[in-house]
């Protein structure tokens, strides 16, 4: 809005075009030495690419301590919007190396806030996540993030070609990640049936590469990947490419076990799916199938017992991700 009357110009955050990046950086600069700094704000700053400049300069400028906070069922303030939002506290240090302390993305009812920070639990992950800062809180969580790194990343399978296995998912996915073989039906008066652009494509070179992604992108471990790493809004391509999903360390009976229980997925998906209605001033009456994942649990636990097994994971870590945010996405926290 004040773009035509000035702009900003020598900041290192330029390019977020976000004015709390560009305060979080004057004062940073004011600090000396050992000084403080306290601040909320949008959870996104430490988990988009957008606000890769205002990351990098937060890790180097000092020690940090991360926390971060849903918007509901509970939320920091009364009286404000539904914002996802973090806290930073940070202590300007001119030494290397710096540390970085993290928790996991934090859910609570309203009636639990005066008891909130006491609960919080921090773990260093200055070593682990390199140039990341994610959403963590736990030994097990590392362990599990230190499993999964020694496999290549989603985005190296990926095609472009038009005569490749074309997939879908959902890019805004609340509690459950939706990935599809099929084209969820959609239509408004305005341009009749059509692909919603909530649904984005995702293209693989082999039928059998498609059906494990599906599987994968369904799971709860994935779940867990888009929560510590997002702002847990919006799936985005830089979540998905990342992700290490090793298919070709993977082995044979592994792809196929996979490929499996995602076209059982695929079938309870739409034996549970129902067609709603609503309108908007924009388009009309919008017509669109809505999708129940957490109907098909037991069939996602099974992908993640199978995943588990490929990455080599413990009893301990499997039931971590089995149970990851488990009362919420079930329904049984709100």
């Amino acid at each position: 809005k004040v773009k035509k009357d000035y702009t900003v110009r020598g900041y290192d955050t330029e390019n977020c075009g976000n004015l709390y990046a560009f305060m979080t950086e004057k004062t940073i600069g004011l600090l000396k030495v050992y000084g403080r700094l306290g601040i909320i704000i949008p959870v996104a700053a430490v988990s988009t690419r957008r606000y890769l400049p205002l990351q990098n300069l937060l890790r180097d400028s000092g020690n940090l301590i991360v926390s971060s906070y849903d918007d509901r069922p509970g939320k920091l303030f009364d009286g404000l919007d539904h914002i996802r939002l973090t806290i930073i506290l940070l202590r300007k240090s001119g030494s290397i190396p710096r540390t970085l302390f993290t928790t996991k993305y934090n859910k609570w009812q309203t009636v639990e806030r005066p008891s909130l920070f006491n609960q919080l639990m921090y773990i260093e992950t200055t070593d682990v996540l390199d140039q990341l800062i994610a959403k963590l809180y736990s030994e097990l969580e590392t362990s599990i993030w230190r499993k999964l790194s020694r496999f290549s990343s989603l985005g190296k399978h990926l095609a472009t070609r038009q005569d490749s296995y074309k997939i879908y998912y959902h890019s805004a996915p609340g509690y459950w990640l939706r990935a599809m073989d099929f084209v969820p039906y959609f239509w408004n008066e305005q341009d009749g049936e059509r692909i919603s652009t909530s649904v984005k494509s995702l293209h693989l070179i082999t039928a059998l590469d498609a059906s494990v992604v599906i599987a994968t992108l369904s799971s709860s471990l994935f779940y867990w990947w888009f929560v510590i790493l997002s702002d847990c809004r919006s799936l985005s391509s830089r979540e998905i490419r990342n992700f290490p999903i090793g298919i070709d360390e993977m082995q044979a009976a592994i792809k196929q076990s996979l490929s499996a229980l995602s076209a059982d997925l695929m079938r309870d998906l739409k034996r549970h799916a129902q067609r709603k209605e609503t309108t908007y001033k924009t388009t009309g009456r919008v017509v669109y199938d809505e999708f129940y994942p957490r109907h098909s649990k037991p069939i996602i636990d099974k992908i993640d017992r199978v995943l588990a097994e490929h990455y080599g994971f413990t009893d301990e870590e499997l039931d971590f991700i089995l149970n990851y945010d488990i009362k919420y996405r079930m329904g049984l926290g709100s």
